[in-house]
């Protein structure tokens, strides 16, 4: 199925079955609604979780949310404990990695809980919680709504044949459990309707909600940012923001960065987010005689604090949601280049806001060595629109990027930036706003829309 006949099978399609036969809530009272998600660690999939309890509580909404224990908490968690309709629980038996017993813990814990509470709407997020809730809610006796939300998925880029292959079973089984299921972008939702997962008037696509007004400051905070991390004006610096697992392909990218700086001592590589890899890759870098030009953070980062000390950006994962970290750097005015996996050829348009490689590809490292970047002209109407862009009405600002006219698959293709970088280098153009639309411009515009969703579904 193509990408625009799913866009019209979303949204023309009929509701599910189950949907319309799910239990209407009473007109004029607010909902009650339980997030479940594995762990509310630092990512994308927790901080877009809490965004939409939070929004739904500011909405008047009764909302609990339910996690497994997390490692490095998110920093949302505080303010989610600030509102007064929003509560958080634990179950300490929910874990990221399948353990049997565990896991069976797990589910009766939270079918005990369904069957305690009455939720109007349970919203799973992420694999486990997901397979866990949607069994659970079956089990508790209940009729909730159930919304899954993925938050992109396991198909590729993460386990061997066998095991992914289980996992689509699993999923293909678990899919009709949902009443609704929330993709993050289309091509996301082709790539379970490709598998068999859910049926396409099952999903809705929802954007993760990103909060870009911190980003638009970059460039005029360039200077302070390069010195805090201890970068000189000369120095071309190549970033990345990511957990440091082999998902997020960081292997790949020092790799190539390693290839790219032989030939030019003023590249320099900072990836931010720790992990397992961390101790691995600065091994590499020493190994490579780089140690010197490889900054690997051990810890989370915070991206507006970061971004702004970065010549150019690059998210090489071998699977992606959506990419909230290119969003956030294509908002800062950076240079990206993102491998076309998921939902990122959705967010970043190739030749126009950056550039698309294949992932997982030595090869693509190799080539475009002396491509360089270059802006094409841009409309008075983008300039004013990336000059002075609006907080107000129904529409959140717009992404404003610099486009990249390169057809070139490489790293080494970065560091052509050495040559063209300069003060005025960050020209901009005006891309549509990948965030959704919102009534309420603080607000990130995915808790809004999820609201709005679940508020439809109910009534």
């Amino acid at each position: 199925m193509t990408t625009a006949a799913l866009r019209r099978e979303v949204f023309a399609g009929p509701a599910p079955q189950a949907l319309r036969e799910a239990p209407a809530a009473l007109p004029g009272r607010p909902l009650s609604i339980l997030h479940l998600i594995t762990r509310l660690d630092r990512g994308g999939s927790s901080d877009c979780t809490l965004l939409q309890a939070i929004g739904a509580a500011e909405r008047g909404h009764r909302v609990t949310v339910l996690s497994g224990p997390a490692a490095s908490p998110s920093p949302l968690l505080a303010r989610a404990s600030a509102q007064r309709r929003l509560r958080l629980l634990a179950i300490p038996s929910l874990v990221r990695d399948v353990r049997p017993l565990r896991d069976l813990r797990a589910l009766l814990q939270i079918a005990a809980h369904l069957r305690a509470e009455r939720y109007d709407i349970v919203h799973t997020h992420t694999s486990k919680a997901g397979a866990l809730g949607r069994v659970a809610a079956l089990l508790s006796g209940r009729r909730p709504i159930v919304v899954h939300q993925p938050h992109g998925h396991l198909f590729y880029g993460y386990y061997g044949k066998v095991r992914t292959a289980l996992l689509i079973r699993a999923e293909r089984l678990l899919a009709p459990l949902a009443h609704v299921l929330i993709a993050l972008s289309f091509r996301g939702a082709e790539e379970h309707l490709s598998r068999h997962v859910g049926r396409p008037g099952q999903f809705r696509v929802v954007r993760s909600g990103i909060d870009l007004r911190a980003f638009r400051r970059a460039p005029a905070e360039r200077g302070t940012a390069r010195r805090r991390l201890g970068y000189r004006e000369e120095d071309i610096v190549v970033g990345s923001l990511c957990r440091l697992e082999p998902i997020k392909g960081v292997e790949d990218l020092l790799s190539g960065f390693l290839i790219a700086s032989r030939r030019r001592p003023r590249l320099r590589l900072f990836i931010g987010g720790g992990g397992p890899l961390r101790e691995r890759l600065l091994a590499a870098a020493r190994s490579a005689g780089a140690a010197g030009r490889v900054t690997i953070a051990a810890d989370w980062v915070a991206p507006e604090e970061v971004l702004p000390a970065f010549d150019l950006f690059v998210l090489a994962s071998r699977n992606e949601g959506m990419g909230r970290a290119l969003v956030e750097a294509m908002a800062a005015r950076l240079p990206v280049i993102a491998c076309a996996v998921g939902g990122v050829p959705e967010v970043l348009e190739e030749g126009r806001d950056g550039l698309l490689i294949p992932p997982a590809d030595a090869e693509a490292t190799m080539r475009a060595s002396g491509s360089r970047p270059s802006s094409r002209a841009l409309a008075p109407e983008a300039m004013s629109s990336a000059a002075a862009p609006s907080l107000s009405g129904e529409e959140l600002p717009a992404v404003t990027v610099p486009p990249s006219r390169n057809a070139g698959l490489s790293f080494a293709s970065f560091s052509s930036v050495e040559s063209a970088r300069g003060p005025s280098s960050r020209s901009t153009t005006a891309l549509p706003a990948v965030t959704g639309n919102s009534s309420r411009a603080k607000r990130p515009a995915s808790c809004a829309a999820s609201a709005r969703l679940c508020e439809r579904s109910a009534n």
